[in-house]
């Protein structure tokens, strides 16, 4: 074992940070407004940008105070950690951890110390379950590593914090993007009457895909599994070969799930499951882009049917009303809208370039 350096300690994760175990039966009550779900957590942030509202019904019991750190404990691979900055109640699915002693563990400390590779590491590590592994408390307790002394923990706390200060920079910037490019679409349909608009399926037809085994695929591209795969929800794995007929770019409409209706461009050959849409004829008279652009501004997700398993139907997509200008205004349309996502891509490389540096700081210095 590796000397340590002077004043630093090795320590359980259980010896100096505590899980907390407040409850509250009764948010209305208590005052709370809003409550936290994994799914309101996301990888590698650790701001909470969303959440649900209590009124709207809940049955979380966890309290969680402003400054307590959010460790989702189930499918720990995600890297779900966050801070919280409001007064809510939270999953069990989500631990809640504090400094056990704010002198001996810097606070603003612990929410990197579980954004470390090793802390991820051990959670996976001791996590049980097949299609939804979750870690346990006393298992995190006995994760080993080194506590710097409390002014190196200062030192430390104040380069990450600063790293995320630009990362927040960046995330809010690529939202903006995100937002622009959004209203874009909408304006592009809003801009002609209704009356002057034709239907969809007056210009193309559209058809379901074809089935595939999506939990075996894997997530990332190989040399054998290249093309990617779209399901009900974007992007599902990827796969060795094309679905038949969709080897160029296309349009990809969620069928099934809860971004049924969200619209998607693929870059090349893609396997499109049953769970989306992809049009099978296409008049020259409409860009397969323009098509795309158009029908994002439609936000098909909002006229889905049915909640528990909520879907869109050929029929709807067809019966959609779209503006349809010449094709040299519909590639101009285009060129304004490769510029704002141009943009946005641009801060998204940005943005990877800061958190490999986090990670790396990080790893570097805990």
């Amino acid at each position: 074992m590796a000397e340590l350096k002077p004043g630093w300690q090795r320590v359980k994760f259980g010896e100096v940070v505590r899980l907390s175990k407040e409850r509250c039966a009764d948010p209305i009550a208590a005052g709370i407004e809003r409550y936290i779900g994994l799914e309101h957590l996301d990888p590698g942030d650790l701001r909470v940008r969303s959440w649900g509202d209590v009124a709207d019904g809940t049955t979380f019991t966890t309290r969680v105070r402003p400054g307590q750190v959010l460790f989702g404990k189930r499918r720990a691979y995600q890297r779900k950690v966050a801070v919280a900055d409001f007064d809510a109640v939270c999953s069990g699915d989500i631990y809640v951890f504090e400094s056990a002693d704010p002198s001996r563990l810097l606070p603003d400390l612990l929410p990197f110390l579980c954004q470390t590779d090793a802390f991820f590491d051990h959670a996976v590590g001791t996590s049980a379950g097949s299609l939804s592994p979750r870690t346990n408390w006393s298992s995190l307790a006995e994760h080993e590593f080194l506590l710097p002394p409390w002014e190196e923990q200062l030192l430390v706390a104040g380069h990450l914090d600063r790293i995320a200060s630009i990362r927040e920079k960046y995330i809010d910037a690529i939202i903006a993007a995100n937002f622009l490019a959004e209203a874009f679409c909408r304006n592009t349909v809003e801009a002609t009457p209704i009356e002057a608009q034709i239907k969809v399926g007056d210009v193309c037809k559209f058809t379901s895909g074809k089935s595939i085994a999506v939990t075996s695929l894997p997530q990332a591209p190989s040399p054998d599994a290249q093309i990617p795969v779209y399901g009900g929800n974007g992007l599902a794995g990827y796969t060795s070969k094309p679905l038949a007929g969709v080897v160029q770019e296309t349009v990809v409409i969620g069928r099934v799930g809860q971004l049924c209706g969200v619209t998607r461009m693929t870059d090349g050959p893609a396997w499109i499951t049953d769970n989306a849409l992809y049009p099978v004829s296409l008049d020259d008279c409409i860009d397969v882009r323009y098509l795309a652009l158009v029908l994002r501004g439609r936000c098909l997700n909002r006229g889905k049917l049915g909640e528990y398993l909520p879907l869109i139907t050929q029929k709807i997509v067809h019966a959609t009303p779209i503006p349809l200008p010449p094709l040299d205004q519909q590639r101009k349309l285009l060129e304004a809208l490769h510029e704002i996502e141009g943009t946005r891509r641009k801060l998204q490389e940005r943005l990877g370039a800061i958190e490999a540096l986090h990670q790396c700081v990080l790893n570097g210095a805990l």
